[in-house]
């Protein structure tokens, strides 16, 4: 036999139509005029499942459902809520009376199937006969009464829970509140509400609602309420304000085992969403005081608190975390202002966020505030340079920029360290400042020194070398091997001394803007061709083979060619020295596009010998490196040819930067102003 469905609705059409479509499935289809003659044959003869229309007349479809979740001999059988209104409000109170589901009129046939045969589908509990004095129309209409009174009442609760809110900043005040509230609604003797969630401050409130004595000490009401919330929390249940409720009767707290007064208690567990917040416990003199309403209006009451609690624990929370987010920010820019360095910090878009009073006094800021501003109104914008390092995968904790205020020409040095994201995002710039006008001096002096001795020490090696090249070309005896060993290492020691000499020369002479620079128009093919000529000796003894690369019509360079050609040079002779033999080396040149202070073009010479560290892409260029195991790394020191490089770069107004995987290879290049409008 197949499953048997009531129809509820008072119009025939709808339920003759109803029962064709169920019928030709195999339902048993039986009918129902009203709600009144629903309830009594759902009460006598529960069906497998309800097809209920909403307006009916003296009792709707919405009342009806209520009772039918109401009953807990009745509340697991399905319920199709139809009517002609497809609005989502209708959808929405449908399901929140207990609808499991919902079909518009006109019905539509698959869908109404389709539902059905889910709903079927389910587990569920069978529903259970209800007594013929339950179903009578009185009957019903006093349960209808009071499901629709317990709803008002419980949204008079959460209202009057809700006007508790503005008692969240004064938690002792609000659980007094509280407890005032349940003596509204029910009588004790002594109430108590125990907290014990991670961060209260507060562990007990009790109050007393009427002047009777009670001998239940505060330490008798901690460990019950103790032993309430462990075993709770032993239990592992979630949920959003959920709670366990326990009716405990006759308990016997406190005195002589003769005397003790017989209590009746109640109690409620409190849990916000992930944990256990407390109880409210409420004790009777009276015994067999407390009744299972007083039980649902102490819950109703309790699930509203345990949110209000939450809330306050979240707000608790907060505040602390406000708090030490406070004390670390003042911590913070209290280091910042008694930094000896200037302090600049900027968001993604380099607007500056902070600048300590050191930073404001460096960039002569006349009293202005940094703060809003932008940063490349106060440094150079080579710090671009730096975000393009970083986006190709060249990292290091600081990059150093040497540059002059821009009201008084303070020479400052700023460290600048770039603030990621996981997802490669640039969230910021820090940036310290740092006056080097005492040490731009001492370099300078250093620098005058240096100048000094290599002119001294200039001579006597020439004269060295002179006299040990004359013994080598005309002994008067033959040689011993010995002998010709000792000549030619003086000669190749005295040949390096004098190198090492003239670079500190070139160095003191361009640091102490002794160098004679005249930037002119040429073309760099020639300067590359010039390079060549002076290294293709050396390069053939090794079997290493000099190849250009110079794209057609490559336009002229606006800048001092001797040192062009002296950078050239000394990147080849550098590239010969660490390529393994009979290999090549490129030298070329190509059009860099546009750069900050016009078009550029680059110069470069790449090798295939020892790659360097990325860790040394930037250092490399210093004057004196003293990382050993990279000198190890490229078999010898590179001495100060690369430092001279880069002062030779950025005195034309280009700059130059390494490309190397790290292992094999290395290009190094150098950029040039294009010959442009105004120039030459």
């Amino acid at each position: 036999m197949g499953h048997r469905i009531l129809v509820v609705d008072d119009s025939p059409f709808i339920h003759e139509l109803a029962k064709d479509i169920l019928h030709r499935e195999g339902y048993e289809v039986e009918r129902a005029m009203n709600g009144h003659e629903a309830m009594v044959s759902i009460g006598q003869n529960p069906p497998d499942l309800v097809l209920l229309d909403i307006i009916m007349p003296e009792m709707s479809g919405y009342q009806v459902c209520r009772l039918i979740r109401s009953d807990d001999r009745l509340k697991d059988l399905p319920v199709i809520m139809m009517t002609a209104k497809d609005t989502q409000k209708d959808r929405f109170w449908g399901m929140e009376v207990g609808a499991d589901a919902y079909v518009t009129k006109p019905i539509e046939e698959k869908n109404l199937l389709e539902t059905v045969a889910s709903l079927l589908k389910e587990a569920r509990a069978p529903a259970k006969p209800v007594g013929r004095d339950e179903l009578t129309n009185e009957t019903l209409k006093g349960r209808a009464d009071e499901i629709l009174e317990r709803k008002l009442l419980e949204l008079t609760i959460i209202n009057e829970v809700g006007k508790l809110l503005s008692l969240l900043d004064k938690p002792k005040i609000l659980l007094q509140s509280c407890l005032q509230l349940v003596s509204k609604v029910i009588d004790f003797d002594l109430g108590v509400i125990f907290l014990a969630f991670p961060g209260a401050d507060f562990k007990t409130v009790a109050i007393r609602t009427r002047n009777v004595p009670m001998k239940v000490s505060k330490k008798e009401i901690i460990r019950r309420g103790g032993e309430s919330l462990s075993r709770e929390r032993e239990s592992d249940r979630s949920g959003i304000a959920s709670l366990t409720t326990d009716l405990i009767e006759d308990s016997e707290i406190e005195g002589n085992a003769s005397r003790r007064p017989s209590l009746s208690s109640l109690e409620i567990v409190l849990r916000s969403t992930t944990d256990v917040l407390g109880s409210i416990m409420l004790f009777s003199r009276r015994k067999d005081f407390f009744i299972e309403d007083d039980r649902i209006l102490v819950e109703m009451i309790g699930v509203q608190l345990s949110i209000l609690l939450d809330n306050l624990f979240l707000l608790q929370e907060r505040d602390r975390q406000l708090l030490t987010l406070e004390l670390d920010k003042n911590r913070v820019e209290a280091i910042l202002r008694n930094m000896g360095e200037g302090v600049l910090v900027t968001d993604w878009s380099y607007r500056i966020i902070h600048a300590n009073p050191l930073a404001h006094r460096l960039l002569d800021t006349d009293g202005g505030e940094l703060v809003g501003q932008v940063l490349f109104d106060h440094v150079p914008k080579d710090i671009f340079s730096i975000l393009e390092k970083q986006h190709i995968g060249e990292k290091d904790p600081t990059w150093n920029i040497k540059f002059s205020s821009v009201r008084e020409g303070l020479p400052l040095m700023a460290s600048v360290a770039v603030v990621d994201e996981e997802e490669e995002q640039t969230l910021g710039l820090i940036i310290l400042l740092r006056d080097i006008t005492a040490e731009r001096e001492l370099d300078r002096m250093k620098n005058k020194f240096l100048q000094n001795v290599s002119n001294h020490l200039r001579n006597p090696l020439a004269t060295v070398k002179g006299f040990a090249d004359l013994m080598h070309g005309e002994m008067y005896e033959p040689a011993t091997s010995r002998q010709k060993e000792y000549m030619d290492s003086m000669e190749s020691e005295t040949a390096k001394l004098i190198e090492i000499v003239e670079d500190l020369l070139s160095l003191s002479r361009i640091e102490l803007a002794d160098y004679r620079f005249r930037a002119e128009k040429f073309a760099v093919s020639d300067a590359l061709l010039t390079a060549m000529v002076s290294t293709q000796g050396i390069a053939e003894d090794r079997g290493i083979t000099l190849r250009t690369d110079i794209p057609e019509a490559l336009p002229d360079v606006f800048a001092d060619r001797d040192s062009v050609v002296d950078i050239i040079t000394r990147l080849t002779s550098n590239a010969i020295k660490f390529s393994p033999d009979e290999r090549d080396i490129i030298i070329g040149a190509r059009p860099a596009g546009d750069d900050d202070d016009g078009q550029m073009l680059e110069v470069f010479v790449r090798d295939f010998g020892p790659g360097v560290p990325l860790d040394r892409r930037d250092s490399i260029f210093d004057k004196y490196p003293d990382d050993q195991l990279f000198i190890e790394s490229r078999r010898e020191s590179v001495g100060l040819g690369l430092p001279i490089c880069r002062q030779l770069a950025e005195m034309n107004g280009g700059r130059i930067y390494l490309e190397s995987t790290g292992e094999s290879g290395s290009t190094f290049i150098f950029t040039l102003p294009l010959l442009v409008g105004g120039r030459g």
